[in-house]
């Protein structure tokens, strides 16, 4: 009976390991998207403010 409740522990904390990573890389994964669409915002914003602006005036009209 020993053996069955060794088995069983080591069963439970490699089934805890094995949830402990897997909710570390989902949060990894998470963080580098995250850092994906910051990046892609950042690059936009420029473009997207000098789409705004008014055109210049002419000269000499």
């Amino acid at each position: 009976m020993e053996n069955v409740w060794d088995a069983t522990k080591l069963m439970l904390i490699v089934y805890g390991m094995a949830a402990v990573v897997s909710f570390l890389v989902a949060w990894v994964i998470k963080l580098t998207f995250a850092a994906i669409r910051m990046q892609g915002a950042r690059g936009r914003a420029p473009a997207e403010a000098q789409a705004k602006q008014p055109a210049a005036p002419e000269k000499g009209a």
